[in-house]
Order: C-alpha cells, then structure tokens, then sequence
C-alpha cells in the first residue's frame, strides 16, 4: 500500500490528538501503517481522515520491512530500511466496512480480523503460514478466496465454514490434497486450481457442489477423478489440461450440462 506523508510522526501524532473523531483504534492502524512497507495502488491507500477510514472498503496490506523517506522537491526518497517486527494490530477488526482485502508476506494474523463482516474478496499472497489460518475461516460473509503462496500444504476442516463462498482460486501452494468439507459450500461456482504440484485428487465430497460450473485443474500431480464428479449437473466448463490423468470416469457422462472439456496434457 503507497501510504507517503510529507509530516513527520511527531506531527501526525500532534493531528490526531486534535481530533477529536479520531479513536484509539484509527491511531493503531496509522501507527502500523506509518511503520511498514505499504505497496498498491490509490484505491487501496489508507485514508488519514476519521470519516474516510470508518467507511474504507479496500484494503492492500503487504507485510515486510520499515522504511523512513526524506523529501527532496516534494517527492519521497528512500532514506532507511529494516526489518519490521510489529504484527497486523487487532484495531484491522475495526474496519467494519471493508469488502476487499488483499494480504501478501504476514506470518501471524490477529483473531479480530474473523470480525470484518462485510468482506467478501480476500486476496492471500505468499504469507508464511503452512496451514491456511483458521481464524480466515470465519469470514461468514466471504464470497470470493484467492491464494498464490507457495509455502502453503494443507487446510483446516475449517475451510468448510466459508459457506457465502462462490469462487474458489489456489495457484502454485504445495497442498496435496482439500479437506472434504469443501463439500459444504454450496454456493461454490468457480473453482480454479494451477500449478499446484502437489495436488493428487479431489475429495469425493466436491460432488455435493451442485451449483458449480467452472472447475479447473491444471499443471496438478493429478491422476484420477472421483466418481462423484458426475453429480455436478450444473458444471459447464471442465479443464483438466496437463495432469497425469490415465482415465475419466464413466460418470462423467452425466454432465449434461458441459459445454467445454479439456483434457490435453494427459495420457489418456
């Protein structure tokens, strides 16, 4: 997030003081903000005016390293850089009106984050985490999830709880297998999995996702299909380029309502 101030600390903290519709918990997320390496485009900026952060509905937040700036002729220039140390604060479960949220490097994540109710796009990019957290797993009104993290294995049962959940997008993650309560989301539309190396098959539950009608699996270490794949009667599109797929299952047959099958790559 591009987050520059042309003020020192000292006077922003003088500001906000002087404020008096400024809370602790906005002072929190400047505080965070003014202290990391924010990377993104204007629309997700964080807004230093009370009102404009109470009703912010984007967020791009990248955790890495502290930087200071110096200004010369009113552009910033890079003055100093460390690491930094100081986790997302919980006060990010304040933004009450947040839709979209995109987190790219973070290690560790607030439980007050499962309070942002209104999100419904999160964007998870190379965060350090193994596991998906759970406390991600809460976000009751979440409808669209996309992962890009290469240190990602595995997911908790959890995952099943996103029940507003319509799309679906892992790329590139180490993960071998989805937890059968991806069975639960009923709502599920698209679900899209490349270049997960990793990925042997599919739960027989993803037969239950009556309503999906896009599912792509592709570059995978994929060999078979469940038979299950045949109760999708809802399913238009079906990629399943460059897998190790040997065979389909005869079930496939049930998919009247497939209008695109792509199986190249395989060896069928």
């Amino acid at each position: 997030m591009t987050a520059y101030s042309g003020k020192t600390n000292q006077d922003d903290n003088t500001t906000r003081s002087q404020d008096t519709c400024a809370e602790n918990w906005m002072t929190e997320i400047w505080d965070w903000i003014d202290n990391h390496n924010m990377y993104g485009s204007p629309d997700s900026t964080v807004p230093r005016e009370p009102e404009a952060l109470r009703l912010l509905e984007r967020l791009d937040l990248g955790y890495g390293k502290s930087t200071s700036y110096t200004y010369i002729d009113d552009k910033p220039v890079l003055h100093s850089e460390s690491e930094s140390t100081e986790p997302l604060p919980a006060a990010i479960g304040n933004l009450k009106n947040l839709k979209y949220l995109r987190l790219r490097g973070f290690e560790e994540l607030p439980e007050e984050i499962a309070q942002l109710d209104k999100l419904e796009t999160l964007v998870y990019m190379n965060c350090a985490f193994t596991e998906f957290p759970k406390v991600l797993c809460k976000l009751k009104n979440l409808k669209s999830l996309s992962i890009f993290s290469k240190s990602l294995e595995k997911f908790p049962d959890e995952l099943g709880n996103l029940s507003s959940l319509a799309s679906f997008d892992m790329r590139g993650t180490k993960v071998q297998q989805l937890p059968d309560s991806i069975g639960n989301l009923s709502k599920l539309r698209s679900i899209e999995l490349y270049a997960n190396e990793d990925l042997k098959t599919l739960p027989d539950s993803i037969g239950n996702l009556t309503n999906l009608e896009k599912l792509e699996v592709r570059a995978s270490d994929f060999e078979t299909l469940p038979s299950s794949i045949g109760n999708l009667n809802q399913l238009k599109s079906l990629g399943l380029y460059h897998n190790g797929l040997q065979s389909l299952p005869n079930s496939i047959t049930n998919l009247k309502a497939l209008e695109q099958l792509d199986v190249k790559g395989n060896v069928l």
